[in-house]
């Protein structure tokens, strides 16, 4: 094991020496604001679809130009798109907070517009 990887896992234990035990009435710490989603949407429409584009793609699913981007209810409470490739096909996009995509579908094609 290297050395400073081993000092670390023997220092752990002796953090907690001297700490006060944790409370039950602190208040958890809010969710972090989806910085990546808010990016996302006030971004311009051609960088959005290449931006959904590239995260259809990274997924492996056939897409050679993303056409349409519509906004859909959200996806485990994370933002979501909806963005129909050239195929036809519309893959719905759900970005985390930490900025990873979740890739769906193919879905039917949101309604309205």
């Amino acid at each position: 094991m290297p050395r400073p990887i081993l000092a670390l896992l023997l220092a752990a234990p002796l953090a907690a020496c001297g700490s006060s035990p944790a409370t039950n009435n602190e208040a958890a710490a809010p969710a972090p604001a989806n910085d990546f989603a808010k990016a996302l949407k006030t971004m311009p429409e051609g960088q959005r679809k290449a931006t959904l584009y590239r995260a259809i793609t990274d997924a492996r699913q056939q897409c050679q130009q993303v056409n349409a981007v519509q906004d859909v209810p959200p996806v485990n409470g994370n933002p979501a798109w909806a963005a129909t490739c050239d195929t036809g096909q519309t893959w719905i996009v759900a970005v985390g907070a930490d900025g990873n995509a979740k890739v769906i579908g193919p879905a039917a094609p949101p309604r309205g517009g």
